[in-house]
C-alpha cells in the first residue's frame, strides 16, 4: 500500500510550559490511536516539528518512543511510519485482549462501585453510532470509555498497563473503513454492552468474562473480513 505522508494539521502545538518531549509524544501518540494518522502513513519529522512548535530532536524523541511502544516503525532511509499490523498478528492482538479484558472484568465485578455503574449507564447509549458525521469516531470513543471504566476498577496496574498498549496497537483499525453497518454494528454492541454493564451490576464476574470475551470475537471478526475485502493487510 501506499505511504503518504502525514497531513498538516493532525496535531495541535504544544504549551510553552509543558515538558516538551513527552508532550510530544502524547500528542502523536492520540493521532494515531485515534487514526487521524492512520496505520501506514509516514511521519514527516520536519513537518510535526512545525506543528507542535518543537524542535526536531524533540520530535525524534517522541517517534523512537512510538516506535519502541509498537505503534510505529523505523524504516532505513525512509523514516518512520505507523505501524501496520498483519492479519495474524492484529487476530493475536485482539485475542490477547480478550483473555486479559475478561480477566480484569470477573476481578472488577468484585470491586466496581455503585459510581462507577452510573457512569457506565451514561455512556451505554452514547456509544451507539448515527449517520450523522462524525457519530461513529465519537461513539468508538465512548465505547473505549466504557470498556475502560471496569479495567480501571479491577485494581491492577499491571492488567491495565498491558491491555492499555494492546488497545492503543488495535483501535486506530476500529475507525478503518467505515460503511453503511457502522449503525447497525452499533446497536449490536449495545446490547453486549447492556449485557455486560447487568453482570457487572450482578456481581457476576464469570459471566461479565464470558460477555466481553464474545463481545471482542464478534468484533475481530468484522474488521477482519472488512480488511480482507479491502486488501488492506496481509
Amino acid at each position: 500500500m501506499d505511504n503518504p505522508k502525514v497531513e498538516a494539521n493532525f496535531v495541535q502545538p504544544l504549551p510553552k510550559n509543558s515538558s516538551l518531549a513527552n508532550m510530544a509524544f502524547e500528542s502523536i501518540r492520540e493521532a494515531i490511536i485515534t487514526g487521524r494518522i492512520k496505520p501506514g502513513e509516514r511521519i514527516g519529522q520536519v513537518e510535526l516539528a512545525k506543528q507542535l512548535g518543537v524542535s526536531e530532536r524533540t520530535v525524534r524523541e517522541a517517534l523512537t518512543r512510538l516506535v519502541a511502544k509498537g505503534l510505529a516503525v523505523h524504516e532505513p532511509f525512509k523514516g518512520v511510519r505507523v505501524a501496520v499490523l498483519p492479519l495474524d498478528e492484529l487476530r493475536e492482538v485482539y485475542v490477547m485482549r480478550a483473555l486479559l479484558e475478561g480477566r480484569a472484568m470477573e476481578l472488577a465485578a468484585g470491586c466496581i462501585t455503585a459510581a462507577e455503574l452510573q457512569k457506565m449507564r451514561d455512556l451505554l447509549p452514547l456509544t451507539v453510532a448515527s449517520s450523522k458525521s462524525g457519530s461513529v469516531e465519537n461513539a468508538q470513543g465512548k465505547n473505549r470509555e466504557f470498556h475502560w471504566i471496569p479495567i480501571r476498577a479491577a485494581g491492577s496496574r499491571t492488567l491495565a498497563r498491558v491491555l492499555e498498549q494492546l488497545w492503543e496497537m488495535m483501535f486506530a483499525y476500529e475507525l478503518l473503513y467505515q460503511n453503511q453497518d457502522e449503525v447497525n454494528i452499533s446497536r449490536d454492541d449495545f446490547s453486549q454492552h447492556k449485557k455486560l454493564l447487568e453482570a457487572l451490576d450482578a456481581r457476576d464476574g464469570k459471566r461479565a468474562a464470558q460477555i466481553n470475551t464474545e463481545h471482542i470475537f464478534t468484533t475481530i471478526a468484522i474488521l477482519l473480513e472488512r480488511f480482507k475485502a479491502h486488501e488492506l493487510l496481509e
